[in-house]
């Protein structure tokens, strides 16, 4: 989303007013470094668990449920996959630290009826242990309102940690970053 897409490239677009350029490629950079860790390092679990419990398939299925659940009922089904202690690293900007401060900061965006987020993963990791994985993919958001209706607004890539809990995927990092915008023809 993941939620995280729109949000992403909102505050890219504002940090982008007001923030010097080397400052942006080191955040980038870090940004970029956790991706790369995060499926460079995986480790395909295919054993201990219950069967097929966490396997990158059911992570998938959960990545997609997490996207259903916040277009169902915004922050409070966005929220629902948020472990107690989760982060959100904001691009270009600060980390976003436990339950509540990450539904406070995201509940406008995620409310906002004038534009939707959507996101699709694209692959999965389960990690050595079966109880930690990590999902990346791309997001979009699209306008819902006025002229623009229907119209792309943004777009990007995502990296999504997860921690199983209780036999359930909890989101436990979530951090994304926008696409360049199309050069001017």
């Amino acid at each position: 989303m993941k939620v995280v897409a729109a949000l992403h490239l909102h505050y890219y677009l504002e940090a982008g007013k007001h923030e010097n350029r080397g400052a942006s490629m080191n955040r980038s950079l870090v940004i970029l470094a956790v991706a790369a860790l995060a499926t460079g390092c995986a480790v395909a679990a295919t054993s201990g668990g219950s069967p097929g419990a966490a396997t990158e398939a059911f992570l998938m299925q959960a990545d997609r449920d997490f996207a259903v659940a916040t277009q169902a009922r915004g922050i409070d089904g966005w929220m629902s996959f948020y472990a107690p202690d989760a982060i959100r690293i904001q691009y270009r900007g600060n980390m976003i630290k436990g339950f509540d401060e990450i539904r406070k900061f995201d509940m406008a965006y995620i409310s906002d009826t004038t534009h939707v987020l959507n996101w699709e993963p694209t692959d999965a990791h389960v990690f050595r242990g079966v109880s930690i994985g990590s999902t990346t993919g791309r997001y979009w958001a699209m306008s819902r309102a006025g002229a623009d209706a229907g119209k792309e607004t943004g777009r990007g890539r995502y990296v999504t940690m997860w921690r199983r809990d209780g036999g359930r995927w909890l989101v436990i990092m979530d951090t994304g970053y926008p696409e360049p915008a199309a050069p001017a023809r």
